[in-house]
């Protein structure tokens, strides 16, 4: 048994790196045997089909990400904290960047991933709009009708769609410190999106935010 958990857990890996290095749908079942050195029987014999391993792959995502959406932190203008919080966020969506890399692709390939999918967006919306309530109630910003919402809503779906602006709008970008250069920017345009909405200081607020992101690039 320990053996077939550990093959298991080989596919899994393996075929996470293929799909983020190539995109799911330029690599095959064979290719992840033939990158592992196993048969393609033996792989079948754990996953019967890419299918399954995409499908695998996502229940590892969800339980990630919504373990860090159950935490949110609540103190805004704390930069560092809310950097670390929101750079976690970026981690777990570039772990399993082909996902959203390719999200059409998987989605008509596994049908069944969309309802979960589209639960996830709604936790994410739900886990900006909590932490944008904490502040109003705190003093620290101010929405006026209908503004919260369309906040929360437009920062889940830059949370979703980041990667694709980013591939589509900036220079490829190659080395070991490529991704997080892609994390950091994806930080740092979420939560500048929340400065309009501090009622003082936002000067200093968006001053303080770029001088901390250029620190950690």
């Amino acid at each position: 048994m320990a053996g077939k958990v550990k093959t298991r857990d080989r596919i899994l890996k393996t075929a996470l790196a293929l799909f983020n290095q190539e995109g799911e749908h330029q690599v095959s079942t064979v290719d992840i045997a033939a990158v592992m050195g196993i048969s393609p029987g033996n792989l079948y014999y754990h996953f019967k089909g890419k299918e399954v391993i995409i499908e695998a792959l996502y229940d590892d995502f969800e339980e990630e990400m919504r373990q860090v959406l159950s935490a949110p932190i609540k103190r805004a203008l704390d930069i560092e904290d809310n950097w670390v919080f929101v750079y976690i966020l970026f981690e777990e969506i570039n772990d399993f960047r082909f996902f959203y890399y390719g999200l059409a692709s998987v989605l008509e390939r596994c049908p069944n991933l969309r309802p979960r999918f589209a639960r996830l967006l709604k936790l994410k919306q739900e886990t900006v709009d909590a932490v944008l309530t904490s502040l109003a109630k705190a003093g620290l910003v101010a929405f006026g009708p209908g503004e919260q919402a369309a906040l929360a809503t437009r920062l889940a779906a830059h949370l979703t769609f980041w990667l694709q602006y980013r591939d589509l709008t900036a220079p490829a970008q190659t080395g070991k410190n490529s991704g997080r250069a892609i994390i950091n920017d994806g930080v740092y345009s979420t939560m500048i999106q929340i400065a309009p909405y501090i009622i003082s200081h936002r000067e200093p607020y968006a001053a303080l935010l770029a001088e901390y992101f250029k620190k950690q690039g």
